[in-house]
């Protein structure tokens, strides 16, 4: 019979005892409950140290760990199911001389195939043998171990794996420890799917990351305040800007020289669809932009993605396209007007000559005779230098005398400026050196600069007007200058005037070639043109040519 405090006690501990056991038993009640405790205190612990970002190996090492106090455990490993074939995957610790890591397990005669296809937790206990039951045994009796527990993984209603704990001897476990290794086996499981999802998750935005910086056009993305919130590389390396100085940063700031420049990211903002634009960057470059609104879930636009190219290049080429073709149609002009020209000035000349030898004596007659003469020598020499200026043949000549360019262009040009009532002042340097271009190039680019000048004038309300051309050596380079006080260039058109298509002329006047083409010039013979240019005072534009065989020393002469 039970006393009375005897079913108080068993009703306070569960235990139903005598007097004499009543110690040992609860000693063993708070034990077992001390390890429940413990198994609880694990599963929690496993899931805090699980590596999202981590390897597979770290967390087994971490689970093998913080289990080993309740379970003496000496190798944990993972292996999954996929296509339909497993294989394992991961081990710690992992030993080098029989790891079986990528070891496809069959699933005929296999421990971990029959865990799976009976969805239990198998506790296996074997010796060493010369034959073995499961193909498993071999691979770890070779490491000494003799005891494994296998616990299938799932996820929802799929089995993805198993976890496998191997030991050398035995490890006790009742039904409390199996229920233990399901709980854990479902712990990992949900931890394993949360690292697959996030490395998804991570991979897609790596790939993104990559295709977006692969891009070699720029690529910048804006809020909806017009603030950077990212670029591509390609936008960074283009502007020659740190992303810790474009991040944040308003875009038109990024684009364009000022806030009164158009801005086709403001006219975005209150579109429905993409936008194309071609502008020159405040780095003079011009570039095709395409912005694309971009929306949240809901449809709402949170900013802009622009694209952007730069079409410079092509620019250039079809403006020199244009330019050749222009040339082009001129020269065959040029050709008729010569050959329809030299014959009668032929007949002119040969007849003047046959005059001049008719008449003896001197006197007005004869002198009359010479000057009809040097005219149409004069009007010879000026078809030639238009057909040569206009055709020109492949120049073989990579030497020029800049003073004798210019004397052959104003034989061309030069009664129109001076029919504008404009003075043309020369000041040559006698004995220039020979400079690194050919006569055709370097005449061209005299040309454009001294129409452009007279252009300048004609536009100006100046009265005394004035063009100046000087030559000069500066150490290894010959330069031309050619200054005008006519109406000059404002600031805010500095920066576009060696752009192709950029012209201040009337459309039917000017093309905006002229400067482009110049430039390309100078530079294709290791040259350079400048200018400096005051509006209201006048501009002068100075070309640059190396001496030829004189290297490549310049010195800047810009004002």
């Amino acid at each position: 019979m039970f006393t009375e405090k005897e079913m108080v006690i068993e009703k306070l501990t569960g235990v139903r005892a005598s007097k004499k056991s009543y110690y040992t038993d609860l000693k063993a009640t708070i034990a077992e409950l001390e390890k429940k405790n413990r198994k609880l205190e694990i599963l929690s612990e496993v899931a805090k140290g699980f590596q999202v970002t981590g390897t597979m190996e770290m967390s087994l090492q971490h689970i093998l760990e913080t289990i080993y106090e309740l379970y003496p455990i000496d190798r944990v490993s993972l292996s999954l199911i996929e296509q339909g074939a497993m294989s394992l995957k991961s081990v710690y610790p992992l030993y080098e001389e029989n790891s079986a890591v990528g070891m496809h397990l069959p699933k005929k005669e296999s421990l971990y195939w029959k865990a799976i296809e009976h969805n239990m937790i198998v506790l296996h206990e074997w010796k060493s043998a010369d034959t073995y039951t499961f193909v498993e045994e071999q691979t770890l009796s070779a490491l000494n171990f003799h005891y494994a527990c296998v616990i299938p993984l799932r996820i929802k209603t799929s089995t993805i794996g198993v976890l496998t704990f191997a030991a050398a001897e035995r490890i006790e476990c009742d039904q409390s420890d199996i229920s233990f290794f399901r709980q854990l086996s479902d712990h990992i499981a949900v931890m394993m799917e949360n690292a697959r999802l996030y490395q998804e998750v991570y991979q897609g935005k790596k790939e993104w990351e990559e295709t977006f910086q692969a891009v070699a056009d720029l690529l910048i993305l804006t809020d909806n305040d017009h603030r950077i919130v990212r670029c591509n590389q390609a936008s960074y390396s283009f502007f020659n800007e740190s992303p810790e100085a474009v991040t944040g940063r308003p875009c038109h700031d990024l684009l364009f020289h000022d806030t009164n420049t158009f801005c086709p990211i403001e006219e975005s903002y209150h579109g429905e669809s993409m936008k194309n634009y071609q502008m020159t960057l405040k780095n003079g470059r011009v570039c095709d932009i395409q912005t694309y609104p971009v929306r949240d879930g809901d449809g709402e636009m949170k900013g802009l993605l622009i694209y952007i190219k730069d079409v410079t290049a092509r620019i250039k080429t079809e403006a020199q396209l244009q330019h050749s073709g222009k040339l082009a149609a001129i020269g065959e002009m040029a050709a008729g007007v010569a050959h329809e020209l030299n014959s009668p000035l032929t007949a002119v000349i040969g007849n003047t000559q046959i005059l001049q030898r008719s008449l003896t004596e001197e006197g007005p007659s004869k002198e009359l005779a010479a000057a009809i003469e040097r005219g149409g020598r004069r009007c010879r020499t000026i078809v030639q230098n238009l057909l040569s200026f206009s055709r020109p043949e492949k120049e073989e000549s990579t030497e020029c005398d800049v003073n004798i360019a210019v004397e052959d262009v104003l034989s061309l040009i030069g009664f129109q400026i001076e029919k504008e009532n404009i003075l043309i002042e020369k000041h040559y340097t006698p004995g220039l050196p020979f400079v690194q271009a050919g006569p055709h190039q370097v005449g061209q680019v005299v040309i454009n600069l001294l129409l452009n000048a007279k252009d300048a004038l004609k536009d100006s309300g100046e009265t005394d007007k004035k063009i100046q051309i000087k030559t000069n050596v500066v150490h290894s380079s010959v330069v031309l200058e050619v200054e005008d006080n006519g109406c000059g260039i404002s600031q805010s058109q500095k920066p576009s005037v060696f752009e192709p298509f950029f012209t201040t002329k009337r459309k039917q006047n000017g093309t905006g070639l002229g400067l482009s083409v110049s430039k390309d010039i100078a530079e294709k013979n290791g040259g350079r043109l400048m200018f400096t240019s005051e509006e209201g005072k006048g501009s002068a534009f100075q070309l640059k040519l190396p001496v030829h065989g004189g290297g490549d020393e310049y010195e800047d002469i810009s004002h």
